[in-house]
């Protein structure tokens, strides 16, 4: 029996609706594929940073904002233009007569004066036979260069005479006391340790590769031997990270990231985690975790009262859900998903881009103002272009295609709102989480030399020792002149004033009497007497 007309309706109508499911499937997969394939020739061809043109992005987004019914457009909100922000390309300028650009220097560099000098005399020939008497120097000409001389190792011998009274033996024989050592019963002195350390941990030199090294120089100094020196200083400037790593539960905002780090393992390579914590100005801090969870960042944090900036990973949601923990929001996470959707839909990336530039340029433009001033710029005219944001993510929100690349972005956008405005609380805080990623880059430069720690102490000791590496870069401090001061302090110093000896406190510690003296006493820095 034939169907009847309406059967034969709703059987077009389910094909119809089947066919229309299997086509935004296959446009799903699609813009998936489009996006890996992006990343891909991002990885291999092109910059990582995720740079737009100000001119295409500010054309999508004037046209959004001037359909928004009730967006504020005033002038004050830098609508008009596209002013820089920190995600534009370098080099800008402010117009065609090249005023306002960076300008680029010309000639051969300047020598720095701090440098020693070796001077070298070229004589001519005609004064370097009989014709020398006859000729009258009336001047010079001196040409500069660069020039390296190899560093080299020392032997350094501590004498200590010894002293009898003359005619009172029994008064004994009085003789110098041993100076601390930062490892005992080693032949290392501290600003060799200090140099091993910087080596492996600044410059990313494992200890195989400085063995070679220092084999070419002439001192063979095996492995195993570095990685016990390297072991001895770690414990040794454990106390004094600890000791840093209370103190920033103080400060007021803490920014946090991870990176991965393989382990070795018997068999294979295990997955271990390094976390970096950023306190305001004063510390940077890395901690080393074999799994990456949630209890990292609660036993880093245990007791922390203030602002913690993270991107909106779920290992840090259970922190969050105390009291006493606000989170921030990170502005360069949000503005990543975006780009990374412009390959599938470029005009809404765009217009959303557009949006978050104008947040940094106006930032940009208060960050020499002082923190309450800061807050009352920040809520008047970045208000403004929240709102017209906010408008724009709810109604686009329901045109694109579920669970596609711009509607994960917009869906990233309004689940993290209340966290992304929390800038407009404070001045001290920032839009973005960049300074722990930048910070965490010191691990993954790291990680791409030495392939892998190869402990889970070998990796505490490198989140002890790249903790002050990374925080004396942040206070403008020789790691190296640092490194080995400390320790020779430590040995001695107060544990109740160990906080004196971190990078933040470091410059005002060398003004102070008893530290200038103590190591005006040691003999790793006395003026050295060279051997006959």
């Amino acid at each position: 029996m034939s169907k009847s007309l309406d059967e034969q309706i709703h059987e077009l109508k389910d094909k119809l609706a089947r066919a229309a499911h299997e086509r935004d499937e296959y446009r799903k997969l699609y813009e998936l594929a489009s996006i890996e394939l992006e990343r891909l020739r991002r990885h291999i061809f092109g910059q990582k940073a995720e740079h737009v043109d100000p001119g295409q992005m500010q054309l999508a987004f004037d046209a959004i904002v001037q359909m928004l019914a009730g967006a504020a457009a005033s002038p004050d909100t830098g609508t008009a233009s596209a002013p820089e922000d920190d995600g534009a390309a370098p080099g800008g300028g402010s117009g065609g007569n090249g005023k306002g650009r960076r300008s680029t220097p010309h000639g051969r560099q300047k020598l720095p004066e701090h440098l020693p000098v070796e001077r070298i005399e070229l004589l001519p020939p005609e004064v370097r036979d009989e014709r020398a008497a006859e000729m009258v120097r009336i001047g010079e000409e001196v040409s500069e260069t660069l020039e390296w001389r190899p560093a080299s190792f020392v032997r350094l011998q501590i004498v200590r005479p010894k002293f009898a009274a003359r005619g009172e033996p029994e008064a004994g024989v009085v003789i110098a006391d041993v100076a601390d050592s930062p490892v005992p019963r080693s032949l290392a002195g501290p600003g060799l340790l200090a140099h091993v350390l910087v080596s492996k941990y600044g410059d990313h030199l494992p200890l195989h590769r400085q063995e070679k090294i220092y084999e070419r120089q002439g001192v063979h100094l095996a492995r195993s031997t570095l990685c016990g020196w390297v072991g001895s200083c770690a414990e040794v400037l454990g106390y004094l990270v600890a000791a840093m790593a209370k103190d920033a539960l103080s400060a007021h905002c803490i920014a946090i990231d991870a990176t991965g780090v393989l382990v070795q393992a018997k068999d294979k390579c295990r997955r271990g985690h390094f976390w970096v914590l950023v306190a305001d100005r004063d510390h940077v801090l890395f901690r080393f975790t074999p799994r990456h969870n949630q209890d990292g960042p609660k036993e880093f944090l245990r007791g922390y009262k203030g602002y913690v900036q993270a991107d909106a990973s779920s290992v840090y949601e259970e922190l969050f859900r105390t009291e006493q923990v606000t989170e921030v929001g990170c502005w360069a996470h949000c503005r990543r998903r975006l780009f990374e959707a412009m390959s599938s839909d470029r005009e809404r990336a765009m217009t959303a881009l557009g949006f978050i530039h104008q947040l940094f340029a106006i930032d940009k433009a208060t960050k020499d103002l002082a923190p309450g001033r800061r807050t009352e710029h920040r809520r008047s005219h970045a208000q403004p272009v929240l709102d017209a944001f906010r408008a724009w993510l709810d109604s686009e929100e329901l045109l694109v295609l579920p669970r596609s690349p711009i509607a994960g972005a917009i869906g990233y956008a309004r689940n993290q709102w209340t966290a992304l405005t929390r800038f407009l609380e404070d001045g001290r805080l920032r839009l973005d989480n960049n300074r722990s990623e930048l910070e965490l880059r010191r691990e993954a430069l790291g990680r791409k030399n030495w392939i892998f720690v190869g402990s889970d102490d070998g990796a505490e000791w490198n989140a002890i020792i790249v903790s002050l590496i990374a925080s004396c870069a942040l206070h403008q401090i020789d790691p190296w002149a640092y490194l080995r001061d400390v320790l020779i302090l430590l040995p001695s110093w107060p544990r109740d004033r160990v906080l004196e000896l971190a990078p933040k406190s470091w410059k005002q510690t060398l003004e102070n009497t008893d530290a200038r003296e103590r190591l005006a006493a040691s003999p790793w820095t006395a003026p050295v007497t060279l051997a006959a």
